[in-house]
């Protein structure tokens, strides 16, 4: 085969997916997990290369890890007509620490090529019953068959919950007998005492699940999308209760109100925040002589901000205590704004870690109070009454604005007096472009463009400066335009508190000459090319982050040999609620043009119902900004 007929485009393909978890009871380990999984797939092209990497998730917590046997992987290859197998060697594999309770193991099978059949196949053994293992039917390349089979024992209880938009061709339950074998020791209450060792067997109405899903077309990834796994067709399962014959349910899904007390009470989070007293003196030092509750925040918020910086882990709970990151000058995440939250807290503010799911990590079921959900967190302020959400890990944004993968629906506080769900929202990024342009007698444009960035925009603007150095943003600026850049201007890289601002004096690398017809588009900045909404139809919602506004004006000023023949027709068109606004403004005063363009999205958040409205506004744009002014030489 050399291409997938139900999508020629498809670099790669999978042809068999299948997965199967059972429980079984081991005499030192108890009740675990046994999951098998078999998967194969089929190389088409030179970008399907990257679906001969793997990577096999493994759950850890504290001293236990999940363990992974029977790992076989080959690449088939089909050689003068005959198959040839090619087996990935043992040391091939390497560890990644993904998250605080993830590890992966992952490898490349060898000798792929263009038409090469890949096969892997492994065990995972699993001593943690409430991480069952989900299962996904749908893939970034077509899925021809996903088969998943879960056997449930009676005492074991787990919400199970489908996603996505694919249905299963087969979804099937059958009731089944099964015997454990359970080893047991006990004192004899007897003279001399004594141990009494044995097996019993425990009897179960077991249930034998089995999900499949058909000829599955490829996941089509979009932007403005948190985290394509949020949406693909896919079974989740969380353990709910135990109940075992003649004995009490053991509750693993609680309510929020058991979770908050539990992280109260954690020795990794609500009991290190409130104890850690030396940093009591810390926080005396940085708020003395200060007044406002503004004040004593801007100050502790810097103070963290300047001497812990962030390490790259996302993490909920603390490793160990706060003089580490303190020391070493680094720290996680949940060190750096557990810290925040000590410091405030110890300056008599009222202060709470917010528990939440960054946008790689995917939105969070509030039905389902599991802590497993979450994978970072942040710090909650109140002032005057209002809620102010910080985070200190990263050192270009401003005191207000939190990084943009923590804005991710909603996070939950933890606290005593107030917890609860708070929204991760963000006030307007926006970008204020106003350009002067002359058009001289001999067909050159020259001009000065002046922009200002705030919010993302001006994060985005710092970051990629101060990453890169002012040539290269420089280059970078202007690779997208016909400019040559005379000289350029930067104010408020550092100072945070103020938008981020440049300015460039440029010339147009196009040269009209002395042409009787010139055709110049007005919109030289903030313009767009393209809908970025290229689907007809769109399943999942649209997620900007934040809401935003894009602003640029333009003075063109032609020659006297020149007159306007034709000009583009001011237009407004906005979205339904209020949700966008596209604004498109001529005026002619003499021989200067103004042209005003002003983008307007309002909301952060558009569900799949308007998306139909949300592509049609975005085709609009595009083409009233790909008007152009007719210039024509006088006679």
């Amino acid at each position: 085969m050399v291409r997938y007929e139900q999508d020629t485009a498809a670099a790669a393909a999978v042809f068999g997916d299948y997965g199967h978890t059972e429980f079984n009871y081991n005499d030192t380990k108890g009740w675990q997990l046994s999951f098998e999984r078999i998967v194969r797939i089929k190389i088409f092209k030179k970008d399907g290369y990257r679906w001969a990497d793997f990577s096999i998730p493994l759950y850890q917590s504290n001293s236990g890890k999940e363990k992974l046997s029977g790992l076989k992987a080959v690449t088939y290859n089909l050689e003068n007509g005959k198959i040839v197998e090619t087996k990935m060697k043992s040391e091939a594999t390497f560890e990644e620490r993904s998250s605080e309770n993830t590890i992966l193991i992952k490898f490349t099978l060898p000798n792929v090529k263009e038409g090469s059949v890949v096969e892997v196949k492994y065990s995972v053994i699993s001593d943690f019953v409430y991480n069952f293992q989900d299962w996904e039917f749908q893939s970034l390349i077509p899925v021809k068959w996903s088969e998943y089979r879960a056997t449930f024992p009676e005492f074991f209880n787990y919400e199970k919950y489908m996603q996505g938009y694919v249905g299963l061709s087969v979804n099937e339950s059958k009731p089944v007998d099964q015997k454990f074998s359970i080893a047991y020791t006990s004192q004899v209450p007897k003279e001399g005492g004594g141990v009494e060792r044995g097996v019993y067997t425990l009897e179960s109405k077991s249930t034998v699940n089995r999900w499949v899903a058909e000829n599955v077309p490829a996941f089509k990834e979009e932007p403005y999308l948190t985290n394509y796994r949020d949406y693909i067709s896919k079974i989740n399962f969380e353990l709910a209760y135990i109940k075992y014959p003649s004995k009490p349910i053991e509750t693993y899904m609680g309510t929020w109100t058991d979770l908050n007390q539990s992280l109260l009470e954690s020795d990794f989070l609500g009991r290190a925040v409130r104890g850690s007293g030396f940093l009591k003196n810390t926080a005396d030092q940085l708020i003395a002589g200060l007044a406002t509750p503004q004040e004593k925040i801007s100050a502790i918020y810097n103070y963290v901000k300047s001497n812990v910086a962030w390490d790259g882990r996302y993490r909920k709970y603390l490793d160990d205590n706060f003089k580490k990151p303190l020391d070493e000058k680094k720290g996680s995440s949940a060190e750096i704004n557990l810290l925040l939250v000590s410091l405030l807290q110890k300056a008599d503010l009222v202060s709470n870690p917010v528990l939440i799911s960054t946008r790689d990590n995917g939105f969070v079921r509030e039905n389902m109070a599991i802590s497993s959900q979450f994978n970072y967190v942040i710090c909650q302020v109140m002032v005057d009454g209002k809620n102010i959400l910080l985070d200190a890990t990263n050192r270009l944004l401003p005191i207000n604005i939190l990084p943009e993968v923590c804005l991710n629906g909603r996070g939950y506080i933890i606290s005593k007096e107030t917890p609860g769900w708070i929204s991760l929202s963000a006030s307007k990024s926006k970008t204020y472009a106003s350009a002067e342009v002359t058009l001289n007698s001999e067909g050159q444009l020259k001009g000065k463009i002046s922009i200002s960035k705030d919010g993302y925009f001006g994060f985005k603007m710092r970051n990629e400066y101060l990453k890169n150095g002012e040539e290269e943003y420089v280059k970078g600026f202007t690779n997208s335009m016909s400019w040559q850049v005379d000289k350029s201007e930067f104010e408020n890289v550092k100072n945070l508190s103020e938008p981020a601002k440049e300015r460039y004096e440029f010339t147009h690398l196009d040269n009209f000459g002395n042409a009787s017809v010139l055709y110049i588009n007005p919109i030289l900045h903030l313009r767009l090319t393209e809908n970025p909404f290229k689907l007809e139809e769109r399943v999942y919602p649209v997620d900007f982050g934040s809401a935003l506004d894009q602003t640029f004006v333009c003075k063109l000023t032609i020659p006297e040999n020149y007159q306007a023949e034709e000009l583009p027709v001011s237009k407004i068109f906005a979205l339904p609620d209020n949700a966008g606004k596209y604004v498109y403004n001529v005026q002619v005063i003499g021989n200067v043009i103004t042209v005003t363009s002003m983008l307007s999205i309002n909301r952060s958040l558009f569900a799949q119902d308007d998306y139909p409205n949300l592509r049609e506004f975005y085709n609009m744009v595009v083409a009233k900004q790909a008007e152009q002014i007719i210039l024509k030489k006088k006679n």
